[in-house]
């Protein structure tokens, strides 16, 4: 009997084990799917029960809006909302101006769908969105609106309605069926980001900094998307959304600093300064076993509180930690003294940081139902963007073309279906047009029109000519949606099921009754498919990202950055920051790790970070120090080499420093300075001009002390 009440007990205990995985893993799959179904069922039906001319225009709108989480299904429809509306506007302007004449009227819709699709490469989120469908919009209803003029108004209402049907439909559905909140998923990426960067404190990155920092990267992204879509959520959402937003700033500041510190031991080792590189790696050596508690990071309020207090710890006696350090030193021959302040300067800044970052965090996962949150603490820090104008134009260039190459083809033979082939070419030319691989989204998205239009052949000759009622009718499209719910569901084959749920329902054959049509059909097909084709090959012709020039661009980039960061005095290290990863993110150079270009890039990245935080720390100190006309010339030194990154430009920033750093050390400043000044100024041109002769062996310069007090 013991034996058989300990099986029967390891029996329900693997059961409770499979239970709790299905629910984890596979329940919120079958959950939507159902969500799915059901909301294209009640958009369907409400669109029949006020006999809307295209029923399938609804079910459209519920394929491309629903997802997991309520929160992005109500920012979604909010914004396709706004698009749509403004979309629509426009089209009745163009149609009123220009209904008897075909070539103005595709000229002005060829310059909206161009600027609408560089409105959706300058915004983030469903805000880029918003201006996809405004672009589109234009030919869901301004094209009908030029055969018949006279019936604009109803074509826009009737769309409008329809529309309205499946956003409103998805939204209640998501809402209540088995709602799914993204407060869970912030939540949830919040942790994970603060468990991978205690493992990577803690542990150090014996593989390296490269893909750590690119993970970082892409939650700080995935984490600003989710923020800007949980304000239509719940309470909590709201009122934490500045402070996720803070939550970024911060963790941003220190994982950037981690990075820097560990690339200048790096450095430090590969010129053979051993023993300068363990000194610092030991002073790190208290705050990387603090942010790890049994060798995992802090998952409570009160390991958090622990760790808070270790940081302060740290804080406080690390003056003393420095000084056992240099004095283990002295005894050692040939050590620059200069080298480890600098790293001790760096990780005074690391533990300030990660003490604010802290903060932040065990407000937002500690106390996560906290009210008193003061929203003015947060309005200075913000997440910048920086707009390259060159691919925006060129995005721009192609999405108007697109519209004009199928307009043609449509005027001249008069093609039927001309104005399907310009819907789906328009909704591919913006919608992907920021995409890092473009050619790869084209490819996968062909998949899913082709499944589609296979599954809308068997619906319309096998399907629907048996469905003579509305529950029949649910059946026949059930296999498509679900079919597209389940694509779309998954991260790797999501493309598919949107061109999958796009082709199948622009031309399934039911609208105002039900039926097949092969010649609509085949003209349908052909009509999808050349606009594959035409849209595929703008894309090749003009793929900004693949085209090495671009990358070239990029890097010109990060070194204009560092040059704006010398010559703009209200630049903040944060604006800084954040231009030059949104830089790198938008060049689509970040998306594959292991890529020799993604690894060049980032470390691109890293040192333009390095040095436009130590020269935004030395500008500062030049607007408070006596010195000022000495910093002003170290600063325009640097901005000269890196507005013309030429061996000559270097060796004369170089040679400046050297001479700088020789006069401060030499304690020529006088009275000029105080001692605890011209240290900090010494750790900070020290590390600027590592930074700098990083890139190229470092060469002997002689001293010119008298240029120096020249300039002064």
């Amino acid at each position: 009997m013991p034996r058989i009440n300990h099986g029967v007990r390891l029996a329900v205990a693997c059961m409770q084990q499979a239970g709790a995985d299905w629910y984890r893993q596979d329940f919120p799959l079958i959950g939507y799917l159902f969500k799915y179904l059901l909301a294209a069922w009640l958009a369907l039906w409400v669109a029949l029960k006020m006999e809307m001319d295209q029923p399938a225009t609804a079910l459209l709108t519920v394929v491309i809006v629903m997802h997991f989480r309520s929160g992005m299904v109500m920012t979604k429809s909010y914004y396709r909302l706004i698009g749509t509306v403004i979309g629509i506007l426009f089209s009745m302007l163009l149609v009123a101006w220009f209904a008897q004449d075909r070539f103005p009227f595709f000229i002005a819709a060829a310059l909206w769908i161009g600027l609408c699709t560089a409105g959706s490469l300058v915004t983030r989120n469903f805000q880029s969105y918003g201006f996809v469908l405004a672009g589109y919009t234009l030919c869901i209803v301004g094209l009908p609106a030029t055969l018949t003029p006279w019936h604009t108004f109803q074509i826009a209402s009737t769309r409008l309605s329809e529309i309205g049907v499946g956003l409103l439909s998805a939204t209640l559905v998501s809402e209540l069926v088995l709602p799914q909140r993204l407060w869970e998923n912030i939540q949830a990426v919040v942790r994970s980001k603060f468990r991978d960067f205690s493992q990577l404190l803690g542990t150090g990155a014996p593989a390296g900094l490269n893909q750590p920092f690119l993970k970082f990267m892409q939650d700080l992204y995935q984490l600003e998307s989710f923020r800007a879509s949980v304000q239509f959520e719940t309470d909590d959402a709201r009122v934490h959304s500045t402070t996720i937003n803070q939550l970024n700033v911060r963790f941003t500041a220190v994982s950037t600093t981690y990075v820097v510190f560990q690339r200048l031991v790096q450095r430090l080792q590969a010129r053979g300064r051993s023993a300068e590189a363990e000194a610092l790696l030991a002073l790190m050596q208290p705050l990387a076993e603090a942010v790890l508690i049994d060798g995992r990071p802090a998952s409570d309020a009160q390991g958090l509180a622990g760790l808070q207090q270790a940081v302060t710890d740290f804080q406080l006696g690390f003056t003393a930690l420095f000084s056992r350090q240099l004095q283990a030193l002295a005894s050692l021959p040939d050590v620059n003294r200069l080298e480890v302040e600098t790293g001790a300067e760096l990780l005074q800044r690391l533990a300030t940081e990660l003490a604010s970052y802290l903060q932040t965090y065990v407000l937002l996962v500690a106390h996560p139902r906290a009210r008193q949150v003061d929203r003015r603490e947060f309005t200075a820090d913000q997440l910048h963007m920086h707009i390259d104008w060159l691919p925006v134009s060129i995005a721009a260039i192609r999405g108007a073309l697109t519209l004009l190459i199928l307009a043609a083809i449509w005027m001249t033979i008069d093609w039927p279906s001309g104005i399907l082939a310009m819907t789906l070419g328009v909704i591919t030319s913006t919608l992907f047009a920021a995409s890092p691989a473009p050619m790869a989204t084209i490819r996968q998205f062909a998949v899913g029109v082709l499944l589609g239009i296979a599954l809308v052949y068997v619906s319309n000759v096998f399907w629907l000519t048996a469905a003579h009622d509305y529950v029949m009718l649910c059946i026949v499209i059930a296999p498509a949606i679900l079919l597209t719910a389940w694509l779309s569901g998954r991260p790797t084959t999501a493309l598919v099921g949107a061109g999958l749920g796009i082709a199948y329902f622009l031309m399934v054959g039911f609208n105002q009754a039900l039926g097949d049509n092969p010649v609509k059909y085949f003209n349908d097909s052909i009509a999808l498919m050349i606009a594959l084709v035409v849209s595929g090959i703008m894309f090749s012709l003009t793929d900004y990202a693949a085209s090495p020039w671009a990358k070239a661009r990029v890097f010109a980039q990060l070194r204009q950055l560092v040059v704006d960061a010398c010559r703009n005095p209200d630049m903040t290290a944060t604006a800084f920051e954040m231009r030059a990863r949104d830089l790198i993110q938008r060049s689509g150079n970040v998306h594959r790790p292991q890529d020799a270009d993604s690894v060049r890039m980032v470390e691109a990245l890293c040192a333009t970070l390095e040095i436009g935080h130590a020269v935004i720390a030395l500008r500062t100190a030049a607007a408070e120090l006596s010195t000022q006309p000495l910093l002003q010339h170290t600063i325009a030194q640097v901005a000269h080499y890196y507005k013309q990154p030429v061996h000559s430009n270097q060796q004369q920033a170089l040679q400046w420093l050297d001479h700088f750093l020789a006069w401060l050390q030499g304690g020529e400043y006088g009275q000029a300075l105080a001692p605890l000044q011209a240290q900090k100024l010494t750790t900070q041109l020290h590390f600027i001009r590592l930074v700098i002769a990083a890139e190229t062996p470092e060469g002997q310069h002689p001293p010119l002390n008298r240029e120096v007090s020249h300039v002064a």
